[in-house]
């Protein structure tokens, strides 16, 4: 069975979507397009063989001319909202990037909303498709080292660049809301446990061509004790990590140490494992094997969720993706303020 989907959205990254992604996931098809810029629908027609009659200024115009199975959302942010609404009340199951929307109020909302049409709402967190998150998670619920005390993650990148006004995102944290929203994700995902309380501090380092701050460092505190100190930062000079961070995981018995997600998607060079019990040197842990991964395993996953309504252990629902929301708004929330802020009672 095929999954027919209409992609809105062909910015810089969701024309990444549309011509390194979704070609290389058999069983998906896509059979419409839209943009609200019409040089972004020329560039489909031009680079990814896309008809006139199958590009369209709106989704609105898509659903009057093709009829779809799911809608891919690679859009701004700020029409996310709209748009998954708009697709589940045309009975259509919805992907769409992170992060998610931009409250936790209208993610209820929406995933109320699938669950009342019974449709399938996925968020692409696509660091969870990467073997070593797989894996670490995997580790910490069968307890090879005991349970997990504290954990440290560190990400360093040096993305320098000036966003403009029409970027892709427009963020209030640039980090945070950026590629943190991975790391909160991930932090859920491998602990298996919901944050309850998180103080975070963000700043521009020296020079920053940025409009808010690229950096930060939060301290978390998880439901069942586990203590998380983050820090990244995407203007470092020091040696850069994977995009999912650098983690040390110490537990009753020893320390699990992992990276994961190496350039854009299309590589496996990012990802270890190693174990060290207390007391011996660091061993390397084999990973799972992989045929696809990133970006082309949520799609995927997401498909097969479509045609057999089976959703995968570690694909974030909307539902679930509430949780990781309301980490990055706290985080968020509190650089702002400077206050301590509570997970769980944000709206």
């Amino acid at each position: 069975m095929t999954t027919r989907i209409v992609q809105i959205g062909l910015g810089e990254w969701g024309a990444d979507w549309a011509g390194t992604v979704v070609p290389q996931v058999p069983g998906v098809e896509v059979i419409g397009w839209v943009d609200q810029n019409p040089e972004a629908l020329k560039r489909a027609e031009l680079r990814l063989g896309a008809r006139p009659d199958r590009c369209f200024p709106n989704f609105e115009a898509a659903l009057s001319n093709i009829d779809v199975d799911a809608v891919l959302i690679t859009a701004d942010l700020r029409a996310h909202a709209s748009l998954v609404e708009l697709a589940l009340e045309t009975g259509k199951h919805v992907l769409v990037e992170k992060p998610f929307v931009s409250t936790t109020i209208e993610a209820e909302r929406l995933a109320d909303l699938a669950d009342r049409h019974q449709l399938i709402l996925m968020v692409s967190q696509n660091f969870r498709f990467f073997p070593a998150a797989i894996s670490a998670a995997q580790l910490v619920r069968e307890q090879v080292l005991g349970p997990v005390g504290a954990v440290h993650i560190e990400f360093r990148g040096s993305l320098n660049y000036t966003p403009a006004e029409e970027s892709f995102y427009v963020l209030r944290q640039p980090l945070l809301e950026g590629l943190g929203i991975h790391h909160f994700d991930l932090m859920r995902m491998v602990l298996g446990q919901e944050p309850r309380q998180v103080y975070c501090t963000a700043w521009q380092p020296q020079g920053s061509p940025f409009r808010e701050p690229p950096a930060a460092a939060a301290t978390i505190i998880f439901d069942r004790g586990t203590v998380v100190t983050y820090r990244g930062n995407c203007l470092s000079v020091g040696v850069e990590t994977p995009y999912g961070g650098e983690w040390h995981m110490e537990c009753a018995e020893g320390e699990i140490i992992w990276t994961c997600r190496g350039d854009r998607d299309v590589t496996l060079d990012g990802d270890q494992v190693r174990i060290r019990k207390r007391g011996q040197p660091a061993v390397p842990v084999d990973l799972p094997e992989m045929g696809s991964f990133g970006r082309r395993e949520s799609l995927a996953t997401f498909a097969r969720a479509v045609e057999n309504g089976v959703v995968a252990p570690f694909a974030s629902l909307g539902r679930d993706n509430i949780g990781s929301l309301a980490l990055m708004q706290a985080a968020v929330t509190s650089a702002t303020t400077g206050r301590v802020v509570s997970v769980e009672t944000l709206k």
